[in-house]
């Protein structure tokens, strides 16, 4: 009798592979997911305040000894900053339109002084205040004039491109059209669109008595006065014209690390104690990753201590139950076709179930974060140490979203984010420090680990290996990490990152090669054994076909007799089992920071004249880009993003393809049915023409991976299927023999005796029906 493979079972193997890396691609782009659903709507919904915070310290600006005063916290709406019409162009901590702060109810211990009366004083607009700027080795800051913010944040060593023109920005300001209520854009009386700034760390006003100080920006000149090089202040007069309050903001980069340090305090000038909060705009979006591929890639992240129940010490700061994706940050608009006003992020549920204690803020993008903290000590340990990793000026953040016009047909919304202080107590001669921190840069762990607060505050959680989506809960951290550890590792001997991926790929294969071969073997004779099987079971069918019991008895009979165990058909589950570690190892070269902007094969092509192939990882190999802009082909760039380049690493891929089809495929002993034909051609065009579509914009450094994976997979199929020939490991008649010998020896395997079992128990009970007495 021909043997006969098993043609139903591999094609459906195949095309289910397929289907599944497809669906992954569509599931990652359109997920608008969290971490979790319950988290998502308890968090839109969580408006009240948190439990009580540490309030900041208030100190004496005269070095006196500090004193800590707080009032009890209080639940209510956050007004926007007033608009103003005089200017085409003004500032708002969101997308209201409200030009009136909404009345508050006064605290319950309510300072003696009237704060109706209370007023920030204008100053001459300084132009240098624009145009100044701090650096250092890593940072490059510039400063806006709105609410002494921040107008651009640019890192000093990594830049947008090969070429070096453009360093990569952190953090910018923005400018976002204001709406009303039933979605309509405003215009000034000149019919000038109504805009609003929002600049990053800036100032947007103080609360006293329920009664809003703008602090932002003012249509007669500056809130804030310009003391070069980098220290801002802004003065709150009383009807009399005295100054009761001096806010001072400074300005600061360590010459070798990536922080900004924002020293900020609200010093008491009055003659009576001043209970207030800061209001201010926290971190932006970082800009959206230019390579589309894969969808969004921004994050929200929040640093956390746990409860002293479980961390008693206050000494370990978490990360891990924070990942929000930027589309379920952003959440759904509404029916006037724009975003929610603000949604408080924290405090939210599950921090106030837990009694999680803020510790940092983060945002991140494909390669780069920022997160703020309370500014780490130098040197300091211990209890210092510790009393600093909470976040003490911050009470609560909300998110704010900018909308903006989309970019190549992808969403390209802001989300920025507002803070709001703990309500704050200072008496007379005292200042309150509400100093913040601000870390920027790659998303390195070695990087980060070696700046004092990126260790103190495990800031390290912001690196995340994950691709967003279904499969982020089977992309393992230890698995990734472990990954990356060995990719460096293999980076240090071969110094090229390319080399150092394929020899990744021969690392990883040869750790899994015996699952690997075991796994193939076990599918090839379960094929072989059950196609050999098939005219067998035709005449059971033939024989028993209006009988299901005795058919799946006969069946079972059958199977035992041919030595078959059904353990055959989890010849794939190994295969299955191996997923997380292939899509760790993507996730890991997707995201990891290492290979952007570095060449291939130690640049070879480029010392050769072609100055963009294989020039850069982190991009599709461009071996002919015809096109800055890109063309914008239906559907697929919606997934993968505009095309900019002939890319020759995916035509390559399908060659690997095809040689895979032709050579390791084995041939039918019997003639193909029509639908057996259809599902072969289908799986070869899926094979040779879809997955290398999908891979056209992948990043080099991930097509890399890909062909030469695909590549070794020919390799070790060929060893193993010489492996099953020299051992005669399909031989039938051998099989039998062996499965008979063990069956004697051990009563057969747990199948066969749980098949035997069953089959006495249905004998049992037909036996006992046939002799029940009829009635």
């Amino acid at each position: 009798m021909p043997q006969e493979p098993n043609k139903l079972l591999r094609p459906l193997a195949v095309a289910g592979a397929f289907l599944i890396v497809i669906a992954g691609f569509f599931a990652m782009y359109f997920s608008s997911k969290r971490t979790t659903q319950q988290q998502l709507a308890q968090n839109a919904a969580a408006q009240a305040s948190s439990p009580e915070t540490p309030a900041p310290v208030v100190k004496d600006p005269a070095a006196a000894d500090p004193v800590v005063e707080s009032q009890p916290q209080q639940s209510q709406k956050l007004p926007p900053v007033p608009e103003t019409s005089a200017k085409p162009t003004t500032p708002a901590s969101s997308s209201s339109t409200d030009s009136k702060p909404e009345s508050k109810p006064e605290p319950k211990a309510a300072p003696t002084i009237n704060a109706p009366s209370l007023r920030a004083r204008v100053w001459p607009a300084d132009p240098a205040a624009s145009t100044a700027q701090i650096a250092s080795s890593h940072l490059i800051a510039r400063f806006s004039v709105v609410g002494a913010g921040i107008a651009a944040l640019q890192t000093a060593d990594h830049y947008e491109t090969i070429e070096r023109v453009n360093r990569v920005d952190l953090q910018s300001e923005y400018t976002t059209p204001v709406y009303d209520p039933a979605g309509n854009a405003l215009t000034t009386a000149a019919g000038v669109p109504l805009t609003t700034i929002v600049a990053p760390l800036a100032a947007l006003g103080l609360e006293i008595n329920g009664q809003f100080i703008n602090l932002s920006v003012d249509a007669a000149g500056s809130l804030w006065k310009f003391t070069p090089p980098s220290t801002f202040t802004a003065e709150i007069a009383d009807d009399k014209d005295q100054t009761a309050m001096r806010i001072t903001r400074t300005y600061s980069l360590a010459a070798d690390a990536h922080n900004l340090l924002v020293a900020q305090n609200v010093e008491n000038l009055s003659n009576a104690p001043i209970s207030f909060r800061f209001i201010q705009i926290g971190p932006v979006d970082l800009p959206m990753d230019a390579a589309t591929y894969v969808g969004e890639k921004r994050r929200l992240r929040f640093g956390y201590l746990l409860s002293p129940q479980y961390d008693p010490t206050q000494s370990f700061v978490q990360s891990r139950d924070y990942v929000i994706e930027h589309s379920a940050v952003l959440g759904t608009k509404q029916p006037n076709g724009h975003y929610t006003e603000s949604v408080t992020e924290w405090p939210n549920a599950l921090s106030k179930e837990k009694q999680f204690t803020l510790s940092w803020i983060g945002l991140t993008n494909r390669y780069f974060g920022v997160a703020l903290h309370t500014p780490i000590t130098l040197g300091a340990t211990g209890a210092a140490l510790i009393a600093e990793k909470p976040l003490h000026s911050v009470e609560q953040v909300d998110r704010l979203v900018l909308e903006r016009p989309p970019v190549n047909g992808h969403p390209n919304d802001v989300v920025a984010l507002r803070l709001t202080s703990p309500s704050v107590t200072v008496q007379p001669g005292k200042a309150a420090d509400l100093s913040l921190s601000l870390y920027g840069g790659a998303l390195i762990r070695s990087e980060i680990n070696a700046n004092p607060a990126g260790q103190a505050l495990s800031l390290n959680g912001l690196v995340l290996y994950s691709m967003p989506g279904p499969c982020a809960f089977c992309t393992f951290n230890f698995l990734t990490s472990f990954l990356l550890w060995l990719l460096t590792f293999l980076h240090s001997i071969v110094h090229d990152w390319a080399l150092s991926i394929i020899l990744l790929v021969v690392v990883v294969r040869t750790i899994l090669h015996p699952v690997t071969k075991w796994s193939q073997v076990r599918m090839q004779r379960f094929g072989k054994q059950m196609a050999a099987m098939g005219p067998k079971q035709a005449k059971l069918k033939e024989k028993y076909g209006n009988d299901p019991k005795t058919l799946q008895a006969e069946t079972a009979k059958l199977w035992r007799e041919e030595g078959i165990s059904p353990m055959g058909m989890l010849g794939c589950l190994p295969m299955f089992l191996q997923t997380p570690i292939w899509l760790a190892l993507y996730a890991t070269l997707f995201f990891a920071a290492q290979l952007r902007h570095q060449p291939a094969f130690y640049g070879v092509f480029q010392k050769l004249g072609h100055t963009t192939f294989l020039a850069d990882l982190s991009v599709p190999d461009n071996f002919w880009v015809f096109s800055q802009k890109g063309i914008n082909i239906p559907l697929l760039s919606s997934m993968l993003g505009p095309v900019t380049s002939i890319n020759i690493l995916p035509l390559i891929l399908s060659v690997v393809f095809y040689l895979h089809q032709k050579y390791l495929t084995p041939p039918t002993t019997t003639q193909l049915t029509p639908e057996q034909q259809t599902q072969q051609t289908m799986i070869k065009w899926i094979s040779l023409i879809m997955f290398p579509v999908l891979m056209y914009n992948a990043p080099a450094g991930l097509t890399i991976y890909f062909v030469a994976n695909s590549a070794l997979g020919i390799v070790e199929h060929k060893r193993i299927r010489a492996h099953i020939n020299k051992h005669d490991l399909l031989n039938l008649d051998k099989i039998k023999e062996q499965k008979g010998k063990k069956g004697a020896g051990s009563g057969g395997g747990f199948f066969s005796r749980m098949q035997e079992l069953v089959e006495q128990q249905r004998k049992a009970a037909e036996a006992a029906g046939r002799a029940k007495p009829k009635r």
